[in-house]
C-alpha cells in the first residue's frame, strides 16, 4: 500500500529500520511498568527468593546425605536427610505456586495498563497521524507487539533476575566446596559471552524485521476484510488480493525463519560448552577425589551447582536473544506512545464561543512533506453563508475543511474564526462548536440513537426526536427493523449507505454546531434520499455557517457562493447560477457530470 506524501513525517525511527531508543532506557520504561505493582512485585520477589534459597540448599543436603549417611552406612543420617530433602522440594514447590500466580497476574495488568496507554494515547493523537500511518501496523502494536512485549518484560526479565541471583549463589556454593574446581569450570566462561554478544546483535535486527512484516500483513488482513465486497464482486481482483497476501505472508515466514536461524544457534552452542565444562570436571574432579581433596558427595554436590550455574546461564543467553524481538516491539510501541501530534493546544488557549462564526484564511501555505496544496491563499466565509467548494480531486478541497476544523495546521498563515485564531482556541472548545460530516459515514456498534447521541452525549430521547423530525427522516427511521433502537453492527454494514449517512448527519445535526462542513456528505444516498436531505438543508442551515465540499455539483445549488479550487487556488466564485452563465470551469464540470441535461439548464439561464 503507498504512503501519502505525509506520512514520513509521522512513521518512527525502527520503521525506516534503526532503534529509536536504546536497550537501557527501554528496559527502564518498561520496568517503570511494573514498578506501579509494588505490593505484588514484593509477593513475587520473596516468593522467588525462598525458591532460590530452597534450591541452592537442597544440593549441599545432598552432600550430606551422601557423605554422612550412604557412604558412612548411617541409616539414622540418611532418614534425616531424606526428609529433609522432601521437606524442602515440597516448600519449593508452595513457593513455586505463588511465584506463578503472581507472575500471572503482573503480565495480565502489564498488558491491560500498555493498552489502555495507548488507547488513551491513540484518543490525543491527531488525524494526521492516522491519516498517515496504515490501520494494521497501528492494530498490530495493540496486539501483537504488546502481547510480545508484556510476556518478555515480566517473565522474561523477573526471570533474568532470579536466574542471575541463581548464578551467584551457585558460583559462591561452587567455590565454597572446592575454588580450584571452580576455576576450572569457569575456563568456559570466555565462550559463553563470545557467543551471548554475536548472535545478540544479529537477533535484534532480525526481530525488527519480523514486527514490520507482522504490521504489513495485520494491514492487509484489515484491508481485504474491509473492503471484502469490492473485492468479490471482482474475481480478477480476488486473484491480486491473494498474490498479494500470499507475498506479504511469505516476507513473515521468511523474515520469521531469518530470526529463527540466529536463535537456533544459541542453545546447541550453549550446550556445547556446557558439555566441555562437564568433562573438564568428570576429569579434574575424578583426580581431585582420587588425591583426598574433594569427597564424591562434594564431586556431586558440586555437579549439582554447575548444573544450577549453566540452567540459567543457558536460559538468560536464550532470553536475551528472544528479548530482542520483545525490544523491536517495544520500540514500536514506545514509537507510537511517544508519538507528536502535529496539532497541539497552546498552554494559553481559551474556549471560544462562536457567535457569528465568521471564517478568515490569512496569507495560509500548507503542504503535505514537499509536495504544496495552497500557497498564499485567502479566503473570506461571512457569517451565516452557505458556501459550496467545487474542483478536481487534489485541489484542495477536503484540506480546506480541515484546516477550518483544525485538523491540520497551516505551517504558514493562520485561520480565524469570529477573529479568534484557532490555534489559540481550546481544540475541545472548538470541536464541540463545529460539526464534520464525512463522505464515509462511520458508524459504532450500538443503537441506532446511539449512534445519533454520539454527537452530544446528553441530548434526551425528545431533541433527538425532533432533530430527526426537522430533517424529515421519520418515514426512513420507521422501516428500520426496531426503529431508533435497532442495533448498529460494526461499521453500520447491516445498514444501507444511504441510511448509515442518514444517521450522520443527525449526529452532526444534533450538536447544534455553529459551523458545519459537509464533505460531499449526499453523495452516498440514492436520489429520493438526496432530494428529502437537500430540501432540508437549506432551513436547518441558516444562521449556521456550513462549507459544502462538493464533487456532485447537484448539491451546489444550496450554496449561498460557490468557490472552485484548482491546484490550491480560487479560480472562480459566485452563485450556481451565476458560475454557469459565466461558461468558466465550473460551467465545464457541470456539464461533464449532467451531461445534456446542464447544456439544457445553461440554454435557459444563459
Amino acid at each position: 500500500m503507498a504512503h501519502p506524501p505525509h506520512i514520513h513525517r509521522y512513521m518512527t525511527m525502527e520503521e525506516k529500520g534503526r532503534p529509536r531508543e536504546s536497550t537501557i532506557k527501554l528496559i527502564r520504561r518498561l520496568l517503570s511498568f511494573i514498578a506501579r505493582y509494588k505490593l505484588r512485585v514484593a509477593i513475587l520477589l520473596i516468593s522467588a527468593s525462598l525458591s532460590i534459597i530452597l534450591n541452592l540448599y537442597a544440593p549441599y543436603i545432598g552432600r550430606l546425605l551422601i557423605d554422612q549417611g550412604i557412604m558412612a552406612a548411617n541409616v539414622d543420617n540418611m532418614v534425616r536427610y531424606g526428609v529433609l530433602l522432601a521437606s524442602i522440594a515440597l516448600a519449593g514447590w508452595c513457593a513455586g505456586v505463588f511465584r506463578f500466580y503472581m507472575l500471572s497476574w503482573i503480565t495480565q495488568r502489564l498488558l491491560y495498563d500498555l493498552r489502555k496507554l495507548m488507547f488513551e494515547k491513540s484518543v490525543h493523537l491527531d488525524y494526521g497521524y492516522f491519516s498517515s500511518v496504515e490501520p494494521g501496523q497501528i492494530i498490530s502494536r495493540f496486539t501483537n507487539d504488546i502481547d510480545t512485549v508484556g510476556e518478555t518484560a515480566t517473565s522474561g526479565l523477573l526471570d533474568t533476575l532470579f536466574n542471575s541471583l541463581t548464578i551467584i549463589g551457585a558460583i559462591v556454593a561452587m567455590t565454597s566446596i572446592n575454588w580450584k574446581l571452580t576455576l576450572a569450570a569457569f575456563f568456559m566462561m570466555p565462550l559463553i559471552v563470545l557467543t551471548v554478544i554475536t548472535i545478540a546483535e544479529k537477533s535484534r535486527a532480525a526481530y525488527r524485521v519480523v514486527r514490520s512484516k507482522v504490521g504489513e500483513l495485520t494491514s492487509k488482513v484489515e484491508e481485504s476484510v474491509s473492503g471484502i465486497r469490492e473485492a468479490q464482486s471482482y474475481s480478477e481482483r480476488r486473484r491480486v488480493d491473494i498474490e498479494s497476501f500470499s507475498r506479504i505472508g511469505l516476507e513473515v515466514m521468511q523474515a520469521n525463519i531469518r530470526a529463527t536461524k540466529v536463535i537456533g544457534l544459541m542453545n546447541p552452542l550453549m550446550n556445547l560448552i556446557r558439555g566441555g565444562a562437564i568433562a573438564i570436571i568428570i576429569v579434574y574432579g575424578g583426580y581431585l577425589v582420587s588425591t583426598g581433596e574433594a569427597t564424591i558427595g562434594s564431586l556431586i554436590a558440586f555437579y549439582s551447582y554447575l548444573e544450577m550455574f549453566f540452567g540459567p546461564v543457558t536460559m538468560i543467553a536464550l532470553f536475551y536473544n528472544t528479548f530482542q524481538s520483545a525490544l523491536a516491539a517495544a520500540e514500536r510501541i514506545f514509537g507510537f506512545i511517544d508519538a507528536k501530534p502535529s496539532v497541539v493546544e497552546a498552554s494559553d488557549a481559551v474556549d471560544i464561543e462562536i457567535e457569528k462564526g465568521r471564517i478568515s484564511l490569512e496569507n495560509v501555505y500548507f503542504s503535505y512533506s514537499d509536495t504544496p496544496v495552497f500557497e498564499d491563499f485567502n479566503l473570506e466565509i461571512k457569517p451565516g453563508e452557505i458556501l459550496a467548494v467545487v474542483g478536481p480531486t487534489g485541489a484542495g478541497k477536503t484540506t480546506l475543511a480541515n484546516l477550518i476544523l483544525r485538523l491540520y495546521d497551516p505551517q504558514k498563515g493562520i485561520v480565524t474564526i469570529d477573529g479568534v485564531d484557532v490555534r489559540r482556541v481550546r481544540i475541545q472548545s472548538l470541536r464541540r462548536q463545529t460539526a464534520l460530516v464525512p463522505q464515509e459515514p462511520i458508524l459504532f456498534e450500538d443503537t441506532v440513537i446511539g449512534n445519533i447521541r454520539y454527537g452530544k452525549q446528553d441530548a434526551s430521547d425528545e431533541e433527538i426526536a425532533e432533530a430527526i423530525r426537522m430533517l424529515g427522516l421519520e418515514e426512513l427511521i420507521e422501516r428500520l427493523p426496531e426503529g431508533l433502537n435497532t442495533r448498529v453492527t460494526e461499521g453500520g454494514v447491516n445498514l444501507s449507505v444511504g441510511q448509515r449517512q442518514l444517521i450522520n448527519i443527525a449526529r452532526a445535526l444534533i450538536r447544534n454546531p455553529k459551523i458545519v462542513v459537509l464533505d460531499e456528505a449526499t453523495s452516498s444516498v440514492d436520489p429520493y434520499t438526496e432530494s428529502l436531505l437537500q430540501r432540508a438543508l437549506k432551513k436547518l442551515l441558516e444562521g449556521r455557517t456550513c462549507i459544502i465540499i462538493a464533487h456532485r455539483l447537484s448539491t451546489t445549488f444550496l450554496a449561498d457562493r460557490v468557490i472552485v479550487l484548482d491546484k490550491g487556488r480560487i479560480v472562480e466564485e459566485g452563485s450556481h447560477i451565476e458560475l454557469l452563465r459565466k461558461g468558466g470551469v465550473y460551467a465545464k464540470l457541470y456539464e461533464a457530470q449532467l451531461g445534456e441535461a446542464a447544456k439544457a439548464i445553461r440554454t435557459v439561464i444563459g
